[in-house]
């Protein structure tokens, strides 16, 4: 339903003679569902399309197996619905689908980099309270999205508007995940507060990029090998035998695009303006003029719902958070609280807060408690390193490490 997987199953539609069989999440949660957009396509293509409706509950029920195969903490529950997804692409006998990865990162899709052009704009007058203004128009699929809290807005996009930082693009995001760092106990919090969160330096010739290069060689270099070609494909891919292919990442794709302007990538707030102009003779143009709706699934209130399954109340249990020893376990209760009682109604960095916290107690459960490689008579000395790196307004654990005993 997205220009990337519409470009991909048209291409191989008008391109080749083989039958087609399309797959795609649905949500019960109508706030992150693409099915309508989903059916346009599958109807003009005249596909043989697979579909499966995602809820909460479901994402709550299968999020031990996810942690498992992914042997990652995650700040997001977006894996789940793409490992029951996986689950029934096998199901129907296929062993390998072509998917849409990579195309953000290579031709400028993600909203942080519509987010980088707006505080670029901002940066070059930061007194201006019209340029300002222009981050309200971020994030318009967010139900709380800046243009409803433009006070909120101007604070958070509003930081480190410093256009001789190269790194400038992803400031906020790395701001908004050291704050995870408040959950840690007190000896990890002190461990952790000299740790870079995972920052690396530019290389060289990063000189002479434009903003745009650099946040897209941040994006290329962190998140998408550590978490969407990891975390959230191929390990919920090969948890169900399923193996992924990506034509956008392609080496001759990949270098085509490095070679082109900023403007052929992102036009003034529009992204990937040249793959919209390139296939617009396959790509029906309610899928090419739609707004950008990034992929998301519902996060936190997914294990505080109806039904909570017994195992958030186990691992988030105090005996369990003192004998993993990663975070404080009062801390830890009230961000538990917090999701509890929301509502549905948690920012970003609560939402991390706590898929970290689950995840992270489901590897201590999964990985030391039941593991044979530990001593389980003598209490267990945890050490974490955690690489965070930057996305669509979340941020998420590329890789981390534990080791007990």
């Amino acid at each position: 339903g997205g220009i990337d997987s519409t470009v991909t199953a048209s291409a191989i539609r008008h391109f080749t003679d083989a039958p087609l069989d399309t797959f795609s999440l649905r949500f019960a949660d109508g706030e992150f569902d693409e099915g309508a957009h989903q059916q346009v396509v599958a109807e003009k293509l005249g596909t043989n399309h697979h579909e499966v409706v995602v809820s909460g509950a479901d994402i709550a029920r299968v999020f031990p197996d996810v942690v498992w195969h992914s042997e990652s903490p995650l700040l997001r529950a977006a894996p789940a619905p793409l490992f029951i997804l996986s689950r029934l692409v096998r199901e129907l006998g296929y062993k390998v689908v072509v998917t849409g990865e990579g195309a953000d990162e290579v031709l400028g899709g993600y909203d942080i980099f519509r987010e980088a052009r707006v505080r670029e704009f901002w940066a070059r007058n930061p007194a201006s309270e019209v340029r300002g203004r222009a981050s309200e128009l971020l994030y318009p699929w967010m139900a709380r999205n800046p243009g409803r809290a433009p006070a909120f807005a101007r604070g958070f996009f509003g930081q480190d508007l410093d256009l001789a930082d190269p790194l400038m693009s992803h400031r906020p995001r790395w701001n908004s995940t050291a704050i995870l760092k408040r959950m840690l106990t007190p000896d990890l919090a002190a461990a952790a507060a000299g740790e870079s969160d995972g920052i690396v330096p530019l290389p060289a010739a990063a000189g002479s990029w434009d903003l745009l290069g650099r946040a897209q060689w941040l994006e290329m270099t962190t998140l998408l090998p550590g978490y969407i070609l990891s975390s959230q494909g191929d390990r919920m891919l090969m948890a169900n035998s399923i193996e992924g292919r990506f034509p956008f990442l392609d080496r001759d794709v990949v270098a085509f695009a490095n070679q082109l302007p900023a403007r052929h990538k992102l036009f003034g707030l529009e992204e990937k303006l040249l793959l919209k102009l390139a296939f617009k003779d396959l790509v029906p143009a309610a899928i090419r003029k739609r707004p950008k709706q990034p992929y998301r699934a519902p996060d936190a209130t997914s294990f505080f719902g109806d039904g909570r399954p017994d195992w958030v109340s186990e691992v988030l249990s105090p005996s369990t958070l003192r004998s993993a020893g990663v975070f404080d376990p009062k801390i830890a209760a009230s961000v538990a609280y917090k999701a509890a009682s929301s509502g549905g109604r948690l920012g970003n960095t609560d939402n991390m807060r706590v898929l970290a916290l689950l995840s992270t107690q489901l590897i201590y459960n999964q990985f030391i408690v039941g593991s044979g490689n530990c001593d389980q008579s003598r209490p267990p000395e945890p050490s974490i390193t955690i690489n965070l790196t930057s996305h669509e307004g979340n941020v998420d654990v590329a890789t981390a490490s534990v080791r007990c005993g």
